[in-house]
């Protein structure tokens, strides 16, 4: 099986380095390492190619957001003739074996679209990242299993998911194919939960590996995980995006049910703790979501360099992938 390894660069070259690193270092390389760049201040070329001298590097001249970025990354791979695309956040460093184990999945089963890597964050002592998500419509419309344990010994089952996290992703290209690449109006976030829920509607299944390990930095992508943060906006737009895009009438009640209850307690929280400011921002994403829009780029801070004072001159870039360039 060949593999091409696509990932997204927003301003963060150096995280991108250290990723495109990871993967050519691997017990697996990949047959193509795939870099699209998003309209960063910084041309990454040099510095990814000083890590893999074949990194093929696609550039944008503005920030089309991570799932339209991976998409092009993704038709670049197909045109290459890749069996599959491993879609990675550029914040992320993978495991030795990770690509390995991956694919060993997908051989193993031809009925998977896609198979998921454990997430690990990249502190000492690490703690899970994420493992896996199942789609419930209540609260922030799914559940991240192993959300920060640091027990990373837990969720060690390879399982069949509602989702698996597009920080590190190996999709099948005949799944690719049939089902379609990524939404590029989510822009970033909630796009692997979209794409996963349309391969298992046309008769795929997804698995969670846990045997693929991804090390995460989280929020690199856009200079921290505060509320008041692109990722409150995305994530509250995209979820109404997803609803409304693939939920049933039921779930759709089941979800404004739980998100009129969160909202009330969360206005209180935020209210307490004096942060209006990003309830506000929350608001509005689920406006937007609502009516549609696109996102506000400037105003929200993803149009020009995002402030990461502890990063050398990154989901993935944002954008990359907003912190998880995901989910996270």
């Amino acid at each position: 099986m060949r593999i091409a390894a696509v990932t997204v660069n927003w301003n963060q070259p150096r995280l991108t380095q250290l990723c495109v690193e990871s993967l050519v270092r691997g017990s697996h390389v990949p047959e193509w390492v795939i870099v699209v760049d998003n309209g960063s201040a910084l041309d990454p070329t040099l510095l990814v190619q000083l890590a893999y001298a074949e990194t093929v590097v696609l550039r944008n001249v503005a920030n089309l957001g991570f799932a339209a970025a991976a998409n092009q990354g993704t038709e670049r791979a197909l045109a290459l003739g890749a069996d599959a695309v491993l879609i990675v956040n550029n914040d992320a460093v993978v495991h030795r074996d990770c690509v390995a184990a991956l694919i060993a999945a997908l051989e193993r089963d031809a009925a998977l679209a896609g198979a998921g890597a454990k997430t690990l964050t990249q502190e000492q002592p690490p703690r899970i990242h994420t493992a896996y998500g199942i789609l419930t419509y209540h609260g922030q419309l799914v559940r991240q299993q192993g959300w920060l344990e640091p027990d990373i010994s837990q969720f060690n089952d390879l399982t069949q998911v509602d989702y698996i996290s597009g920080c590190g992703m190996l999709l099948r290209r005949a799944a690719l194919e049939r089902v379609g690449l990524l939404d590029a109006e989510f822009f970033a976030y909630h796009e692997d939960l979209d794409w996963c829920v349309r391969a298992r509607r046309a008769g795929y299944r997804v698995a969670y590996v846990p045997a693929a390990i991804v090390y995460h930095r989280m929020h690199a992508s856009t200079g921290g995980g505060g509320y008041l943060s692109p990722i409150t906006y995305l994530s509250a737009r995209n979820a109404i995006l997803f609803v409304r895009k693939n939920a049933s009438w039921m779930q759709r009640l089941t979800y404004a049910f739980y998100l009129s209850g969160n909202l009330l307690k969360e206005a209180v929280f935020r209210g307490r703790r004096r942060e209006l400011a990003g309830f506000m921002l929350r608001l509005r994403g689920l406006r937007d979501g609502l009516l549609r829009r696109p996102v506000p780029l400037r105003e929200i801070g993803l149009n020009g360099t995002p402030d990461v004072a502890h990063v050398p001159a990154s989901n993935s870039a944002a954008v990359g992938r907003v912190g998880p360039q995901q989910r996270g």
